[in-house]
C-alpha cells in the first residue's frame, strides 16, 4: 500500500470514529441526563437528591448531580455545563452571582424560605455578645480567639461576612474556612469545652435543633432579611425540558418536612430518607409535573 492509500484510509477511519462519537452526543443530549448543581450543604443534598428521584421516577430522564463550589456552579450553568441550580439564595446571599451571569438564566420558582446570618451558642450571655457590633469588644474578640468559623471560601455568607468586615469595623478578625461539616465540628469541640465560638449559620439546618443557637443581630442589614431559595436554570432549558420547568415552578418542601428529613439523613443517609419521603408522598410529586399554573 502506498503513502497516499494509507492516509486516505486514515482518513476515512477517523471521520468515521467521528461521525459515530458526534452521533452518540446527540442521542445523549436528546435523552440527557439533566445535569443538577448542588453544594455540600444539608438542605441542598435533600433537595437536589429528592427531585433526582422524582424526575427519573415520574419522566424516565436520568439526572446527573454536580457538586462545587456555588461559583463554579453558576459559571458551569453559564456555559451550559449544568442545567440548574436549586438552592440559589436570593435577594442578597447569591445575588453577585445571579447579577453576574443574569443574561444566560431564568427563575423557575421559590422552593422555600430561609435565613442567614452570624450565629453564637445560646450560653453566651446576651449582655456580652447579642449583635455584630459586639464583636467589636476587645474582651469577646478575646473570648473568640479572633475567628469567624465557615463553611466553603468564596461563598455567598463567606463574601457577606467579608463585606460585615467592612461594614461594621471589624478588625483583628479572620474568617476560618473549612466545609458545613469542618465549621460544626469545630463549633461542637468548642462547645464540650465551653468555648465561645461564632459561626456563618443559615435555616432551616439541623444544627438549630441539635444545639441551642441564636442569630444575632444585624442592624446594619448585611446579611439581609427573610431569604427565598430559588431554583435557577441556563436559560433555554424550559423549553428544552417544559415539564422540568413545570417541575421546579411548583416544587415546594414544608420547613417541617426539611427540617426532619435533615435530621434523619444524619442518623442513617440522606438517599434512604428521600427514597422513603418520596414513596410516601408520590402522588404529590406526580400533580408537581402534571400543575397547569
Amino acid at each position: 500500500m502506498n503513502v497516499a492509500q494509507n492516509m486516505k484510509r486514515k482518513i476515512l477511519g477517523l471521520v468515521a470514529v467521528l461521525g459515530l462519537t458526534i452521533a452518540s452526543q446527540g442521542i445523549q443530549a436528546a435523552q440527557g441526563p439533566v445535569r443538577i448543581g448542588w453544594v455540600n450543604w444539608s438542605d441542598a443534598e435533600i433537595t437536589a437528591k429528592l427531585a433526582q428521584v422524582a424526575i427519573e421516577d415520574q419522566l424516565k430522564l436520568p439526572v446527573k448531580l454536580v457538586q462545587a463550589d456555588i461559583g463554579i456552579q453558576f459559571q458551569a450553568m453559564a456555559n451550559g455545563s449544568i442545567d440548574l441550580i436549586p438552592m440559589v439564595w436570593l435577594p442578597t446571599t447569591h445575588a453577585v452571582f445571579v447579577d453576574k451571569h443574569k443574561d444566560k438564566l431564568t427563575d423557575l420558582g421559590v422552593l422555600y424560605e430561609g435565613k442567614l446570618g452570624m450565629a453564637v451558642p445560646d450560653f453566651i450571655p446576651k449582655s456580652e455578645l447579642s449583635s455584630v457590633e459586639d464583636l467589636k469588644k476587645p474582651e469577646v474578640q478575646a473570648k473568640l480567639d479572633g475567628k469567624i468559623l465557615s463553611s466553603e471560601v468564596g461563598n455567598g455568607q463567606y463574601k457577606l461576612t467579608e463585606k460585615a468586615f467592612d461594614v461594621y469595623q471589624l478588625k483583628g478578625y479572620k474568617i476560618v474556612a473549612s466545609s458545613e461539616v469542618g465549621m460544626l465540628t469545630e463549633m461542637d469541640r468548642n462547645l464540650k469545652r465551653g468555648k465561645w465560638s461564632v459561626i456563618n449559620a443559615w435555616s432551616p439546618h439541623w444544627m438549630f435543633s441539635k444545639w441551642q443557637l441564636r442569630y444575632l443581630d444585624d442592624p446594619k442589614g448585611v446579611f439581609g432579611t427573610a431569604e427565598q431559595i430559588h431554583a435557577i436554570a441556563r436559560k433555554d432549558f424550559p423549553a428544552e425540558y417544559p415539564q422540568i420547568a413545570t417541575f421546579f415552578a411548583h416544587y415546594h418542601l414544608p420547613d417541617g418536612d426539611l427540617q426532619q428529613l435533615m435530621l434523619q439523613a444524619r442518623e442513617s443517609s440522606a438517599d434512604k430518607v428521600v427514597a422513603d419521603y418520596y414513596a410516601a408522598h408520590k402522588q404529590l410529586f406526580a400533580d408537581m409535573f402534571n400543575a397547569k399554573n
